[in-house]
């Protein structure tokens, strides 16, 4: 702007000294300036655009490797300032860790170990952001991804979940193939959650971290751990399950209390290529367990031969010689019982 302003005022200063000189009997040609300096400006101001725009361009390429391309977008395009504090709202949680990484890594040399840790999380980042979410944050071996923030979606469970089985499944693939060539692969354990959380810039004055917080964000870390628990790949909570639609198919794994939530909570798994017919096996099974008939429930568990199955009739068996507290609601872990 103010070279603009320079240059129309050396311009009419011209004009005006040629008008003056002419009243006295003399001749300034300021034409050919005037178009010079006019058409230097020009050509200066377009080969400025173009370097500065191949500069925000790289910018917002090399911004886009640590945040979410939205929120690089959001940040090339506004005019606002940036400030701390976030709004409110309905988002879905996902928490995913590879299984295995703290007994690699005292068998891996170090660069190895990230090279193959990279590995996985790239897979995971892609089935992630092929579904829409933005991934949050890396937590050593561990990966937390945001559905529904930054941008807006309203079927945010849906491809969380959808996305979590897909990660569950490629791994898997990923983790056999790596045993039958001799090599060492990871294993995954995920956690899902949706609720109200607030979204936004979080952090200090001088550094900001876009992320959520909230109860939802609390329980999907929590859920993480819990595949270890039930030999299954993917949890997820009981607010995630009530708002999916019919293209799962879902069982309940139990209930449990987790740190932090006082209430117990409702844990599902979905079933992805199986029929609704082990499902509805273990709801009964999870039924008569409830109802402390663990001998039945055993049987039922038995039938279905999968991991979850085996847990829970392994649990049962010990509930036989050592039964829970006449209070006990049937949550787990159950108090006073090893």
């Amino acid at each position: 702007l103010w070279a603009m302003i320079a240059i129309v005022s050396v311009c009419a200063g011209l004009w005006a000294l040629e008008i003056s000189l002419i009243g006295i009997g003399l001749w300034l040609p300021v034409g050919l300036g005037v178009i010079s300096a006019v058409a230097s400006a020009i050509i200066a101001y377009i080969i400025r655009f173009l370097l500065e725009e191949r500069k925000r361009k790289r910018i917002e390429k090399a911004f886009g490797y640590y945040l979410a391309p939205s929120i690089v977008n959001q940040l090339a395009e506004t005019s606002e300032e940036l400030k701390l504090g976030g709004e409110k709202r309905e988002i879905t949680v996902m928490f995913a860790d590879l299984s295995g990484f703290t007994a690699l890594s005292s068998k891996l040399k170090p660069e190895d170990l990230v090279s193959l840790t990279n590995k996985y999380l790239t897979l995971i980042t892609h089935e992630v952001e092929a579904d829409g979410g933005y991934v949050d944050k890396f937590i050593g071996d561990a990966v937390m991804a945001v559905w529904g923030a930054p941008v807006l979606t309203e079927s945010h469970c849906e491809q969380a979940v959808s996305a979590a089985v897909r990660i569950s499944e490629k791994i898997d693939e990923e983790n056999s193939i790596a045993k039958e060539k001799g090599e060492i692969g990871f294993a995954v354990k995920i956690g899902v959650s949706t609720g109200e959380a607030i979204v936004g810039n979080v952090g200090s004055k001088t550094r900001f971290n876009y992320t959520a917080i909230g109860e939802a964000v609390n329980i999907a870390a929590r859920l993480e751990s819990l595949p270890g628990v039930y030999d299954c790949n993917v949890v997820i909570s009981g607010a995630t399950a009530t708002k999916l639609s019919d293209q799962f198919i879902l069982r309940e794994l139990d209930r449990v209390t987790v740190k932090g939530i006082e209430a117990a909570l409702p844990i599902f798994e979905p079933l992805n290529g199986a029929s609704s017919e082990i499902a509805d096996t273990y709801a009964l099974a999870l039924s008569k367990y409830r109802n402390r008939n663990f001998r039945e429930a055993i049987a039922m568990w038995e039938s279905l031969e999968d991991k979850p199955s085996k847990v829970m009739a392994a649990r049962s068996r010990k509930f036989l010689t050592n039964p829970p507290p006449d209070d006990w609601a049937g949550e787990w872990p159950t108090p006073g019982v090893a």
